[in-house]
């Protein structure tokens, strides 16, 4: 993963742009911590690995291991919660979303069970309808 090039501070950004880094940030921010939480994962499977081969049952070192990696977990807790606020108040600052496209109209009132020869007319369609499309392609 290539890393985002951000603005040397020189330009004015945007509200879009200022936005758009701050949620890139986020993003690297929250990747970064699941590496670590990766790396931490690997650590605990090496130390259960290296008791397992050794045929020893050194708990203390197990415990200690334990120990460090569910503090750095509730440290990359705490980041997490710092971000989430962050999001938080980047999300106030977007514009509201496009209100929904509206329906399109019906073709006409579904007043006949008249069945069309057009493939692009549903089967319900009036005889009004059919007659003006006919009327069209005749021409």
């Amino acid at each position: 993963m290539s890393m985002p090039e951000f603005p040397d501070g020189k330009n004015i950004l945007s509200q879009d742009q200022a936005i758009n880094a701050i949620l890139t940030s986020i993003a690297m921010e929250e990747t970064a911590l699941s590496h670590i939480i990766n790396a931490e994962s690997e650590k605990i499977q090496l130390a259960i690995e290296h008791i397992k081969c050794n045929n020893c049952c050194d708990l203390q070192k197990l415990l200690e291991v334990n120990e460090s990696a569910a503090s750095l977990i509730e440290q990359v807790n705490d980041m997490q919660i710092i971000l989430k606020n962050k999001l938080r108040c980047v999300v106030r600052l977007l514009p509201p979303p496009c209100p929904p496209p509206l329906p399109c109209p019906p073709i006409c009132e579904p007043c006949c069970p008249c069945v069309s020869a057009f493939s692009d007319v549903t089967p319900c369609t009036c005889r009004k309808i059919v007659a003006k499309h006919r009327r069209k392609t005749n021409k």
